[in-house]
């Protein structure tokens, strides 16, 4: 029993951790295609901070911090995508913002 457990646990817990690496790619049409209306989501782009570029938000904020503003914005004016993002849309969302570190 315990096995089996353990077994479940770990299996839930390697999927958590495929489902957060996300698609960096897709993530980038995703953002050209919803976000660029409001903000800079180009990479290099200049920073700034009404809204945030997605250079200036990858550089100050974590992986979990990005997922937390994308699935509850702080913002009225930041549309709820996550309420209709689909699969692993939110990944590779967070994927592509984290990739724009430098």
């Amino acid at each position: 029993m315990f096995r089996t457990s353990f077994a479940i646990v770990l299996a839930s817990l390697a999927g958590s951790a495929m489902a957060q690496e996300g698609n960096a790619t897709m993530g980038q049409h995703i953002a050209e295609e919803y976000c660029a209306s409001c903000h800079m989501v180009d990479p290099g782009g200049p920073f700034k901070q009404e809204p945030p570029s997605f250079a200036a938000i990858a550089v100050y904020r974590s992986a979990e911090q990005i997922r937390q503003r994308i699935v509850t914005p702080i913002h009225t004016t930041m549309p709820r995508y996550a309420e209709y993002m689909i699969g692993g849309n939110i990944d590779d969302m967070v994927a592509y913002i984290a990739s724009l570190e430098e």
